[in-house]
């Protein structure tokens, strides 16, 4: 291991000087028109410096964690979670909800919501959102939505403000699935006054705090304030979402005033930037998982002992320990401890065994073929480090990985003969195994059949037992009989047919101004709203 010493040193050397340079000045904002000044006194325009931003922003139109990040200011969900409160449901665009059996439940709907056109949100809207144009439409919402969704059916109208909505199959879990993502509900009218699809999905009309302006893809992303909100109204005037893709263009930004609120900070610069007079940073740890994934279809990975040899070269403490500062965990097995009752603490999955794998390489047959490993540079948190790191540690018991740098997720996902490993994060929605092990991996997903990304056969191919056993755990409310389904879930993920190599918990870890009062949520989404957000 030392030669993954030395790399680990000469990694954070690199960083250090990149950021030691990074730090120039930039120009500050533009003044103010004099007739908006008292407004702009009482209601800033606030820039947020990120990464990346999604090219569009209809709910059910992309699936990734910068998507949640914007889209959680402009939508709204029928249930909110209350993040102080031990995620608690709570009213939202609903003002109440009841369940009439197994797989239906009833919501009754806030009244005097309006989306962002002027026009009132009704049952109509709800079943809209849900129904047949829009998700059920076999380009539209379903690629992605199904497994956040699962197996609803159209909504039916009650009534104005009432609507029922319905699970194929009883659903332990309907209610959650109604304050998640891809739930937020969209106007009827909006939708079908578009000229097309991709038209609508710039140009989305929601009932959130603020309003989408403009989508400038590769640079920003603009909303305004929606003073006819029906709750508290927007603390900022305006809210841009800057793409700055150098993380030390971003701290630079910080520290002169140029941007409010900066995300995707490496760990190493984090007392630097709460050094800086003005400057504080935030976040951390989020209940989502940061992954390497297999494509164990194509002909170099199938065999699932080098799947198995590849987890056990992973140091993944080491990984923890050297670039985050213990900030993060590694996680055990495909699983979170916040799941409670259904957290299978006994479970053991794969461990640190370099000796082994190599024994594993070579039962497996593996001749030397390259492996390609597929990253968006620095989509996640030190993505590109960790890769170069992972490179290595597979080079000591021998096996070939290759990276490939890439622009976008159809370049990262597309199937073709080099799609072996790439990086994913999985969140653990709903607080419950459900919601991250049989979401990511179940039959609902896009992974598991042909997708937008031009595949033409699953990433993965699992036994019926497994696809039974994820069904019980949808469907059952026994706790017993949930942790066993569970149970055989994570054991066949990581020993029987390993599917992703769970690296670490994610972090998110932001630089903000002391101008602000603002805390992130445990999740990707940024709450940018009144209950979360004032100017000091």
């Amino acid at each position: 291991m030392k030669n993954l010493s030395k790399l680990f040193g000469k990694l954070i050397l690199v960083t250090a000087l990149v950021f030691s340079v990074g730090f120039v000045s930039a120009g500050g904002k533009a003044e103010e028109p004099s007739a908006l000044a008292e407004e702009a006194v009482s209601r800033p325009d606030l820039v947020v410096a990120v990464q990346k931003n999604p090219p569009v922003l209809e709910p059910m139109g992309e699936n990734s964690n910068v998507h949640e990040r914007v889209l959680y200011s402009i939508a709204e969900t029928l249930i909110f979670i209350d993040y102080k409160e031990n995620q608690k449901l709570i009213p939202g665009l609903a003002t109440e909800w009841k369940r009439l059996d197994d797989r239906t439940v009833e919501f009754k709907l806030r009244k005097g919501v309006k989306f962002h056109n002027g026009e009132e949100m009704t049952s109509e809207d709800v079943a809209f959102s849900f129904g047949s144009e829009r998700l059920f439409h076999e380009k539209r919402g379903l690629t992605f939505a199904k497994m956040y969704l699962g197996g609803i059916e159209p909504p039916e109208v009650v009534a104005r403000y009432t609507v029922r909505i319905r699970s194929k199959v009883p659903d332990y879990l309907l209610e959650n699935r109604f304050a998640g993502y891809m739930s937020q509900i969209i106007s009827k009218k909006a939708f079908l006054a578009a000229k097309d699809w991709e038209t609508w999905s710039r140009n989305v009309v929601c009932t959130g705090p603020y309003k989408l302006v403009e989508i400038k893809t590769g640079d920003y992303i603009k909303m305004e304030a929606f003073d006819d909100y029906w709750g508290e109204k927007a603390p900022a005037r305006t809210i841009t979402f800057k793409v700055v893709p150098e993380v030390s263009s971003r701290i630079a930004g910080l520290k002169t005033g140029e941007y409010d609120i900066i995300t995707e900070i490496p760990p190493d610069q984090l007392e630097s930037i709460d050094k800086t007079e003005g400057c504080s940073i935030d976040g951390g740890q989020i209940p989502c998982i940061r992954s390497v994934n297999f494509d164990e279809t194509n002909d170099v990975l199938k065999n699932p002992d080098l799947r198995r040899a590849m987890i056990m070269a992973v140091d993944r403490q080491l990984i923890v320990d050297s670039f985050y500062y213990g900030r993060t965990t590694v996680p055990n097995g495909f699983q979170m401890d916040l799941f409670g009752d259904m957290y299978i603490e006994d479970f053991q999955g794969i461990t640190y065994n370099p000796d082994k794998a190599r024994e594993l390489v070579k039962k497996s047959g593996y001749k030397g073929d390259t492996i390609y490993y597929r990253i968006l540079p620095d989509y996640y948190t030190l993505e590109v480090a960790t890769a170069q790191v992972l490179v290595e540690m597979w080079k000591a018991v021998g096996i070939n990985v290759k990276i490939e740098m890439k622009e976008n997720w159809s370049q990262i996902l597309k199937n073709d003969e080099t799609r072996h490993l790439f990086n994913l994060s999985n969140t653990a929605y709903y607080g419950d195994p459900y919601g991250q092990i049989w979401r990511r991996l179940g039959t609902d997903c896009w992974v598991r059949h042909e997708d937008k990304y031009g595949a033409k056969e699953p990433m993965y191919i699992f036994s019926k037992e497994f696809d039974k056993s994820g069904k019980t755990l949808e469907t059952s409310d026994d706790l017993e009989t949930r942790r066993k389904a569970v149970r055989f879930l994570l054991n066949y993920v990581e020993f029987e047919d390993p599917a992703q190599i769970n690296l670490h918990a994610l972090c998110l870890f932001y630089g903000k101004s002391d101008k602000i009062v603002w805390s992130p949520i445990p999740t990707a989404g940024m709450d940018l709203s009144a209950t979360n957000l004032s100017f000091k």
